[in-house]
């Protein structure tokens, strides 16, 4: 039997059975990639949703499946090689999304509650839009206009703070600088194509995607075929790793208010209290800026919640590595 009619057999968690998957669909998607869609509820209920309706508006799949609007867009993200726009804006299933719409219609046994699930409970979606704020993203890449005047505000906010208090980011942290504007503007934004690069290189690590490029030696092709697309993408996530990173501001916030209005929010320099209380505000701002790092990085990488955290994470550990590193060659 030859690849092109051989099938490739996958057991999914909700179904009752073991269905065939077509061995082509994997072209553009690792076998990984295909459990990980075929285990998810809500990117099963969107493909058999606009396979039902052959073509179908975004207003018009979020009221069926009763979803919020940045869950749907983070979804749509999730399904990109199995669903795209037309010039009308409606989305439809790409041939390989037919393939698995067929499955999933042919194949496999559904669950009664699949199109109905129970709706999560008001305390859950508050604690998911806190630490997975998804809504913040969604509107970011689907708006050039918003992306732009979001991001903008927020390197001109950014840069108040780090020029005023003579600061500079590293990373996931914030070290006193020289009060040469040139210099801090230059590693604010040296400080973006950092994390960028370190986010983009740890995500396709940890998502296996290089890997899986490698055994089929496509690296090359697939680049030409959506160096366009690709392009794009990577410019989204860049300027919106710009708002996604000003909860980290608030380190600076707390230094420009406690220098403007003489609050004493730090003690004295150079006591033993004023460097706890210095490490206490940067671990509230990594804190906060974390959840957001996050759900960029699994909006923006087309991850699941988990993966994006474990990269975030080893982001924040070499941040943490590269500070010690720093102290060190103070002492």
């Amino acid at each position: 039997m030859n690849n092109a009619t051989s099938l490739k057999f996958t057991t999914c968690l909700s179904f009752q059975r073991v269905i065939p998957l077509p061995m082509d669909s994997a072209d553009s998607s690792s076998e990984d990639e295909l459990i990980w869609l075929l285990r998810h509820k809500t990117r099963r209920r969107i493909l058999l949703a606009i396979g039902d309706a052959g073509r179908i508006s975004a207003t018009a799949l979020r009221d069926i499946l009763k979803i919020s609007t940045g869950s749907l867009y983070y979804n749509l993200r999730q399904l990109k090689d199995f669903v795209r726009q037309d010039e009308d804006r409606n989305y439809v299933l790409t041939e390989e999304g037919e393939r698995v719409y067929k499955v999933l219609k042919e194949g496999g046994s559904l669950s009664p509650d699949l199109l109905r699930p129970k709706p999560p409970s008001t305390l859950m979606k508050v604690v998911s839009n806190i630490f997975f704020p998804i809504w913040l993203f969604s509107p970011l890449y689907e708006n050039t206009g918003l992306r732009i005047i979001i991001s903008s505000l927020s390197a001109i906010v950014s840069l108040v703070l780090l020029i005023y208090t003579r600061t500079s980011p590293l990373i996931l942290h914030i070290y006193e600088s020289s009060p040469n504007i040139f210099e801090i503007v230059t590693k604010y934004f040296g400080n973006l194509l950092m994390v960028y690069l370190l986010v983009t290189f740890i995500s396709v690590l940890v998502s296996g995607r290089l890997f899986h490029f490698r055994r089929a030696g496509k690296i090359v092709e697939a680049v030409k075929t959506s160096l366009p697309s690709l392009m794009n993408d990577e410019l989204k996530f860049f300027l919106s790793l710009i708002p996604a990173l000003i909860p980290m501001m608030f380190y600076p916030g707390l230094l420009a208010l406690d220098k403007f209005f003489n609050l004493h929010l730090f003690p004295t320099p150079g006591t033993p209290y004023y460097y706890q209380i210095k490490d206490l505000y940067l671990i509230i701002a990594q804190s906060i800026t974390l959840p957001f790092m996050i759900a960029l990085t699994a909006y923006g990488r087309r991850l699941n919640g988990t993966t994006a955290a474990i990269v975030i994470l080893l982001v924040y550990f070499i941040s943490h590595i590269v500070s010690q590193l720093i102290l060190v060659r103070t002492l």
